[in-house]
């Protein structure tokens, strides 16, 4: 019998980066370095580390965060400028290098949690997702292939169709697709590499024994629930129980 195969390797990246000035972020990095990633041992976090000229420091309302991320080691840092523009730049946390690119023209929804990133050899693309709440089952999809330095709009159908807002809780990206999460509606996927992309609707499991009450409601829900993916599948992990019930 064949030996298991050793498990992934996996650590916890800090959604909010730390911020320094310039002349510090000179001294401190490797040379050439854009960006810098501290990486720490299981169960601390690793803090991605930015220079002022990429981004402002994290204030209210405003604050850098990394959007997403891929076991390339890319990860994708959205900052709100002084002047309200939004930029992305795609931050390299083995190599420190960081591109950035504009905002496309169409509003970003209300959740920030549309945007994922997915690579394809030495390709990379991010995309976003806005799927409309109206009843009518359409979707934009905006694309951004790294190198071409403009941002695809398509317009999709998916179904069933929503008749209220899309609620989205990451992107995962698994199988040569990308994964929104919607944990009260379910899964939408595609592949953002193909010309003519398609959406998937995937139904999440029903659980017999429901969330309480108070988590049960669309903006708590993934404090209970989530979509990842692990061993080389996408999982659903839904915990059971109140917290704070005594014992």
């Amino acid at each position: 019998m064949l030996p298991p195969p050793p498990p992934e390797r996996w650590s916890i990246l800090a959604r909010i980066p730390k911020v320094v000035k310039d002349k510090e972020a000179k001294r401190t990095f490797p040379p050439g370095a854009d960006v810098s990633v501290a990486c720490d041992e299981l169960p601390r976090a690793s803090i991605l580390t930015v220079p002022l000229r990429i981004s402002p420091p994290p204030c209210l309302p405003s604050y850098p965060y990394v959007a997403a991320a891929d076991p390339s080691s890319l990860l994708l840092l959205c900052a709100t400028e002084p002047g309200g523009e939004v930029t992305y730049h795609l931050c390299h946390a083995r190599t420190g290098e960081a591109t950035c690119f504009r905002e496309h023209d169409c509003p970003m929804g209300f959740d920030d949690a549309n945007v994922g990133l997915m690579t394809r050899g030495d390709s990379c693309v991010v995309a976003e997702l806005q799927p409309s709440g109206d009843g009518s089952g359409r979707a934009t999809l905006l694309r951004y292939t790294v190198g071409q330095y403009k941002w695809a709009v398509t317009e999709l159908a998916y179904s069933p169709q929503l008749h209220r807002q899309w609620f989205c809780e990451g992107v995962v990206s698994h199988g040569g697709m990308l994964w929104w999460v919607e944990l009260s509606y379910g899964l939408l996927a595609c592949d953002p590499y193909s010309d003519k992309p398609e959406l998937l609707h995937v139904p999440l499991p029903t659980i017999i024994d429901p969330l309480p009450g108070k988590v049960a409601n669309l903006a708590n829900r993934a404090s209970h629930s989530c979509v990842k993916a692990s061993s080389g599948r996408l999982r659903y992990v839904q915990i059971h129980g109140d917290p704070a019930a005594r014992w």
